[in-house]
This record gives structure tokens, C-alpha cells and sequence, in this order.
């Protein structure tokens, strides 16, 4: 018994990462960007937003490049990283207050198997 408990455990487990869903688009307020200064997962982020396109730089961790489209409070975005030379896809959510930013990032074409990488604005930087 104890061997069959184990093994749907196991089966639920892995059905649950299997499950991910990405997030569903919401109107974005017409007083919250984008842009700014964001400290995210990944670093420092500086945001510069042209109606839906979105772009900006990372320092870190790592450095490098992002630049995309919004959809709605989802920006969906391609990121280049210099050193060492890669690149992938990834998408952020802007939280209802316009203070967090919350997605996945993913290596080429991938959106979602990186990881988590998420920000928040940081409202005492001076651009």
C-alpha cells in the first residue's frame, strides 16, 4: 500500500507541473506603465515604454536587452543576454497597482522553463 501511495503522490506531483497555465490578459489602467526603474530577479531592469512596445535593459546578475509587445498588462518580450551570448522569450504581468511585475523566461523559443522572474518598481530612482 504503501508503495502505490507513494506512486500517486508522485503522479499528482508531476501532473501539477505539467498543469501550468499562463496568465490571462487584463486591460492595463492608461495611468500604469511599464516604464521605470524595476528591481527584479535578475537585477536591475530600465523600462522605456512607446505605447504596446515595450524595451529595456537588465544589469546584474547578468546583462543585457528586452524588448516586445504588451497585450493588455502582459508584456510579452524577447531577452539577449551578453555574456554569455543567449537569448530566449519570456512574459511579465503587471500587478493591479502598477508596483510588481510578475512572469516566466525561457531559453530560444521557450517562455516558461527558465524560471520565475519577477520586479518591483522602484519608485526612488532617478532616470
Amino acid at each position: 500500500m504503501t508503495g502505490r501511495l507513494v506512486a500517486v503522490l508522485v503522479a499528482l506531483a508531476l501532473a501539477g507541473c505539467a498543469g501550468f497555465s499562463r496568465p490571462k490578459p487584463s486591460p492595463l489602467p492608461s495611468n500604469i506603465t511599464f516604464e521605470g526603474a524595476w528591481d527584479s530577479t535578475w537585477g536591475r531592469m530600465a523600462i522605456k515604454q512607446e505605447g504596446k512596445h515595450v524595451h529595456g535593459t537588465f544589469t546584474g546578475y547578468r546583462e543585457g536587452g528586452l524588448s516586445g509587445e504588451l497585450d493588455g498588462n502582459i508584456w510579452k518580450f524577447v531577452w539577449d543576454e551578453r555574456v554569455p551570448r543567449q537569448h530566449g522569450h519570456g512574459y511579465l504581468q503587471m500587478s493591479a497597482d502598477g508596483q510588481h511585475i510578475e512572469g516566466r523566461w525561457g531559453y530560444a523559443a521557450d517562455d516558461l522553463e527558465g524560471g520565475r522572474w519577477a520586479g518591483d518598481r522602484d519608485n526612488n530612482a532617478t532616470e
